[in-house]
């Protein structure tokens, strides 16, 4: 399915959609928010604005947060979380903006989708969470925003394509690089050929999670701890694992730095090489001692391995050249080599990839269109599977053979029961 196919091919009924079409491309959203106010006449009518609601305000929802109040046509509505100061605190800095004080809040995300008049879910939660949350939404017939990684599994990254598209929801991941005009760049020379034959690719990120053998605290009075677990397996609450991103180094609820780092990553390598719809077909665990910091690698049916190594930043080596994208400066792009690979211009006869350069507005814009957004769910899905089935390899730490149009490893059931995590009722997906 390409970028531009409009996924309503038939009168759905799910909502009445907003009219309005959105002129010639949306204003980037700034770093700087400012009271509604500012915008005065130039802000549409509430009537004409999509309605957002946040579950999940913690650091990384707190940004997304901001980001959506800085966009003219969405009226954030509500907000949700477990954790009631959390809620507190980002229903204070919704009404602020707004200069009023209706935003709603909720401490069960199904409060949130029984509302109709709610167009759009934003959620940045957990990565446990991530899928109930969002398949939910989509069979209520919401749009998605979702932040990544998209899945805790492999299944369950599938699971959300299929919701997204039986129910006809636009679904945004929030690998925001496929908005970020230096990956795009870099992403454009490597498919174009600049480096020559591409024949390595190098990956950094943090560790593969691991289970979690923390003490049991005492409960704060102000957290919902069974609602924070949800589908994960209950064990006793533990302050570490509530603070923000404690929750990321342990299995039961993300897959690590693989999963946080490696979700950008990975999806940036699937675009540089064309393989989004498709993956690695072996992984390999290896011994970082022996291999200069090298973790897992990933053959391709078409002969490229990636690595998954330390740090964060991806390097790019090709039989012509190098070319590196450093994920702590936006993606921008650093030691290309030769040193005039950086300054040269996409002809207009190559390949040039989708343009998006605010991945908030991309999903708004995309909410009334009915196009398919920038980091559409199909290419979550295959991103954070690549990163799952690394995890997987190191886990059991033996080679796996990969199918990646089945989804399956190849004559491994040990393995393939990983694929997917029982989950504790009532959230099974």
């Amino acid at each position: 399915m390409s970028d531009s196919k409009n996924i309503f091919e038939t009168e759905t009924g799910r909502r009445k959609f907003l009219q309005q079409t959105l002129g010639a491309g949306l204003a980037a959203s700034t770093p700087l928010i400012v009271p509604a106010s500012v915008f005065g006449a130039n802000r549409p009518a509430p009537s004409d604005r999509l309605t957002l609601a946040s579950v999940g305000v913690g650091s990384q929802g707190r940004y997304d947060l901001d980001r959506f109040l800085s966009q003219n046509d969405a009226q954030v509505v509500a907000v949700c979380d477990a954790d009631a100061k959390r809620l507190a605190a980002a229903k204070r800095r919704v009404d602020e903006y707004y200069g009023n004080s209706d935003c709603k809040t909720y401490r069960d995300f199904r409060e949130v989708l029984d509302r109709p008049e709610i167009d759009l879910i934003h959620t940045a939660t957990p990565d446990h969470w991530h899928v109930p949350i969002a398949t939910a939404a989509c069979a209520k017939g919401k749009d998605v925003y979702c932040q990544k990684p998209l899945s805790l599994t492999v299944r369950e990254a599938r699971q959300a394509v299929e919701a997204a598209r039986r129910f006809g929801s636009v679904f945004q991941v929030g690998t925001q690089n496929r908005s970020n005009p230096s990956a795009r760049y870099g992403c454009e020379l490597v498919r174009n050929g600049r480096l020559g034959k591409l024949k390595t690719i190098d990956v950094g990120t943090w560790e593969v999670s691991k289970r979690c053998w923390l003490p049991a605290e005492s409960v704060p009075e102000h957290v919902d701890w069974e609602m924070w677990l949800g589908p994960a397996p209950y064990r006793p609450f533990n302050a570490e694992i509530h603070r923000s991103r404690g929750w990321m180094p342990y299995m039961d609820y993300s897959g690590g730095g693989v999963t946080d780092f490696g979700a950008h990553f990975f999806d940036l390598v699937q675009w540089a090489m064309g393989t989004e719809d498709t993956g690695p077909v072996e992984i390999t665990p290896l011994d970082p001692a022996e291999t200069d910091g090298r973790f897992v690698s990933y053959k391709y049916a078409n002969g490229v391995t990636v690595y998954r190594t330390t740090g964060n930043f991806m390097r790019f080596v090709g039989t012509d050249g190098v070319l590196e994208l450093d994920i702590c400066a936006w993606a921008s792009i650093k030691n290309a080599r030769p040193s005039t690979l950086d300054r040269e211009p996409i002809g207009p006869n190559e390949i040039h990839l989708r343009k998006s350069n605010d991945h908030y507005a991309n999903f708004l814009e995309c909410a009334r269109t009915r196009q398919l957004p920038a980091a559409d769910v199909e290419k979550g899905c295959r991103a954070v599977t690549i990163c799952h089935i690394g995890n997987i390899a190191e886990w059991l730490g033996r080679p796996l053979q990969w199918d990646p149009q089945q989804e399956v490893f190849v004559n491994d059931a040990e393995a393939n029961r990983w694929l997917d995590r029982p989950k504790r009722a009532p959230w099974n997906v």
